[in-house]
């Protein structure tokens, strides 16, 4: 995690989260989204047209798609977590629109569009911050700073929780996952002390995992540390990397031409991989200079709304300090590349 991460954690939001909504003032108790206008300037709505959020969550951005659809237009919104689709069930305003909630990892949204004799969608939204519903549940075990059960599920009805993790993974296991999605500097020295706690009695709450990292860093052990290592099992817990790279590969079958992607991530190995798919599917002919005809037949894909990822404003940094963390992301389908081979 970012130092900004950390930042928004201290004063008590989480990336993705902001004290203003365009939703009712119940809604900003579950969630509020960051790069609202932004999100919603990429995706470009038609009124007409078919959309998807990946990531419901509390439902700000979802509401914005639906108020600028008209009754010809659909929303679809999915999301991994019950308490996110009974939430929106009760909450958005559905006006004229067609709206249809599904509960699906946004990995597996091609089932709902499948489901919906959805062909194809104008637009895609993924927004991979963690809700304030969820880090300031007590039973959902977030949120290392507050006593909780090490949970973590988006789902909680899958089966492998946080605690599962340090408890029954080895320590090459537990110092690989520390290493990749946590980036923590010496993993396998980290890896050791929770696995020598965990023989001696089973880590199930977050007071039992900093307790157990006290004695071994003492005075080292800090918020930045603590983030990082909630960030690495929350990755794992729910497969999180994986799932995004497998909704990018399904987005670009699933956008009508001209449709558009937007993706907003909160940490520097999400951003990665949205920068570098979103810019590789962008290239065309890769065949050598000296070459005078195209023979490797790739073709542009997609085209980058924007190169640099768009940040949040100074106003809304400063009335949200967790949107500082958040980069936003967005391609256009271009071409249909099995048409085009």
């Amino acid at each position: 995690m970012e130092e900004s991460d950390r930042a928004c954690e201290e004063e008590g939001f989480l990336p993705g989260e902001s004290p203003n909504s365009s939703l009712s003032g119940q809604n900003r108790r579950y969630h509020t989204p960051v790069l609202l206008e932004e999100s919603m300037s990429a995706l470009a709505i038609k009124p007409d047209g078919i959309y998807m959020d990946c990531t419901l969550g509390g439902g700000g951005h979802f509401q914005e798609i639906v108020n600028r659809l008209d009754n010809r237009g659909i929303a679809i919104g999915i999301d991994r977590d019950p308490e996110a689709i009974a939430w929106s069930e009760r909450n958005i305003n559905r006006r004229d629109v067609r709206i249809e909630f599904r509960q699906k990892r946004f990995s597996l949204f091609r089932e709902v569009l499948d489901e919906l004799e959805i062909a194809g969608i104008d637009g895609m939204l993924v927004d991979l911050g963690v809700s304030t519903h969820q880090i300031n549940s007590d039973k959902r075990g977030f949120s290392y700073m507050r006593e909780n059960n090490l949970d973590m599920r988006m789902n909680p009805s899958d089966t492998t929780t946080a605690a599962d993790i340090f408890n029954s993974y080895s320590v090459d296991d537990l110092a690989r996952i520390l290493s990749e999605y946590g980036e923590i500097i010496n993993p396998l020295r980290m890896a050791k002390t929770i696995k020598r706690a965990s023989a001696e009695r089973r880590v199930g709450t977050s007071g039992e995992l900093k307790e157990c990292l006290r004695r071994e860093y003492g005075d080292h052990l800090n918020v930045k540390m603590l983030a990082k290592l909630f960030q690495a099992l929350r990755i794992e817990v729910n497969g999180e990397l994986t799932e995004l790279k497998d909704c990018c590969m399904s987005a670009i079958p699933a956008l009508k031409l001209g449709g558009r992607l937007v993706v907003i991530s909160y940490h520097s190995l999400e951003d990665r991989f949205v920068k570098n798919f979103m810019r590789d599917n962008e290239k065309g002919c890769v065949c050598p200079s000296n070459i005078p005809v195209c023979v490797c037949g790739r073709k542009k894909i997609l085209k980058r709304i924007n190169h640099k990822a768009i940040v949040s404003s100074a106003i809304e940094v400063n009335r949200n300090p967790a949107s500082r963390s958040a980069r936003l992301r967005a391609a256009e389908k271009i071409m249909n590349p099995i048409s085009e081979n």
